[in-house]
This record gives structure tokens, C-alpha cells and sequence, in this order.
């Protein structure tokens, strides 16, 4: 009669280890997205951050084309901050390239 609402012996010692296991088994998944999370957005940002320079170069690209030379572009680019060795958007000044003369 007893037997019956009894537990054996072997289901008291899984109970331990399911729990130790479930514990485990979330540190580990806290760690990783601790990890993957900030580096995801990372990279997230740098993606942005090179698709507006490259959108940069490719307009200033196209603008210089439009010149005879470059002297003529200094001249008359309105929208360029041109210092020494570097050319700056004039509404952005971190979208910068540098060219040699």
C-alpha cells in the first residue's frame, strides 16, 4: 500500500540533476547572447557607418567626373570642404576622403 504513493529511489536522484542541469544549461545561453547580442548590434552600426561613406565616395565620384580636372572641381564645388589632402562633406564633416596630389 505504501509501495504505491511511494517514489523509488531513482526519480528522487534525477530531480537534483534537472535541475542542476536547467541552471547549466540557462548560463550558458545567458552567456551567449550576453556575447552574440552586442556584437550583432556592432556590427549593425559599422554596416551603416560604411554604407554612408561608400555612398559618399560614389557621389563625390560621380560629381569630380563632371570636371575637367581637379583643379576646376576645387573651384567650383560648392557642397565639398577641400583642405589639404582631404576632401569633407560640408554637412557631415566625418564623411571624409583623402586623396594625394
Amino acid at each position: 500500500m505504501f509501495s504505491r504513493f511511494r517514489k523509488d529511489s531513482s526519480e528522487l536522484k534525477d530531480e537534483g540533476f534537472l535541475l542542476a542541469d536547467s541552471l547549466l544549461s540557462l548560463m550558458i545561453f545567458v552567456m551567449i547572447t550576453s556575447i552574440l547580442l552586442p556584437a550583432a548590434l556592432l556590427l549593425v552600426q559599422y554596416d551603416v557607418k560604411t554604407k554612408e561613406q561608400l555612398d559618399f565616395n560614389r557621389h563625390l565620384y560621380i560629381v569630380m567626373n563632371g570636371y575637367e580636372d581637379f583643379d576646376e572641381f576645387k573651384d567650383q564645388s560648392k557642397g565639398y570642404v577641400i583642405s589639404q589632402g582631404e576632401i569633407c562633406d560640408k554637412d557631415e564633416k566625418d564623411l571624409c576622403i583623402v586623396y594625394k596630389n
